[in-house]
């Protein structure tokens, strides 16, 4: 009975799997990532500029305490400029406003070059370094070289082992909703042999209907020939 359950719910909800958006939807569970094997690499870093905090790890984002994206860049540094934040990675710049909300992302053909190798600040304007030089910025869109001097740059900060625990928690890498159905569905989620079981178990359940017709049919062929 918990076969066909499994079968029938997990089939029905991955025949509206677009409509239901499974597979942008994660489940961030610690047991969960270690069945499928993923690698949990715990943050020993976090950048911090102003009341502004950021630690990555596992492709997530904790900034300022809300937790973002799925499979972001582990990022270089972060800097503040008036009324904007900035996140580096080492290909793109992410510009949030103070309230955490994101403005734009900046990929490497609105970069002035790349890779990314730093970010700070210097009188007001956002500064990265990169393989082609340093550069400077007071809207993160329009750049101009200039001279490696008085640049508040962004480095990180070491986390205590208490804090790398509390955070490796919070940042636990997801397996998606709709990848999770379809190995409930064929058996994978059980290992090598599920699919296997499943096999057999959907054979049971052919025996299980022949017979059953067989049953139904020929005592009542018998009866009309009588």
């Amino acid at each position: 009975m918990l076969f066909f359950l499994i079968l029938a719910v997990t089939g029905l909800v991955l025949n509206h799997g677009r409509d239901l958006r499974l597979d942008g939807q994660y489940l961030h569970l610690y047991w969960l990532s270690r069945w499928y094997g993923i690698k949990i690499e715990p943050p020993h870093q976090t950048f911090r500029s102003g009341h502004h905090e950021l630690v990555a790890a596992n492709g997530r984002w904790l900034f300022d305490g809300r937790i973002f994206g799925e499979k972001l860049p582990q990022p270089v540094g972060l800097i503040e400029i008036p009324g904007l934040v900035v996140i580096a990675s080492d290909a793109a710049l992410y510009v949030y406003r103070d309230d955490g909300e994101l403005v734009d992302r900046l990929g490497p053909d609105a970069l002035p070059g790349v890779p990314v190798r730093s970010i700070g600040s210097s009188a007001r304007k956002l500064i990265v370094g990169t393989a082609s030089g340093t550069f400077a910025s007071a809207d993160a869109l329009s750049w101009q070289p200039v001279p490696v001097q008085n640049v508040a740059w962004s480095a990180p900060a070491d986390l205590s082992a208490e804090q790398q625990q509390a955070y490796e928690k919070a940042l636990t890498p997801g397996v998606s909703v709709q990848q999770l159905l379809l190995d409930l569905h064929s058996g994978r989620f059980a290992g090598h042999y599920g699919p296997l079981i499943v096999d057999l178990l959907a054979v049971m359940l052919v025996v299980l209907s022949l017979t059953g017709a067989w049953l139904f049919l020929v005592p009542r062929h018998r009866r009309e020939r009588h």
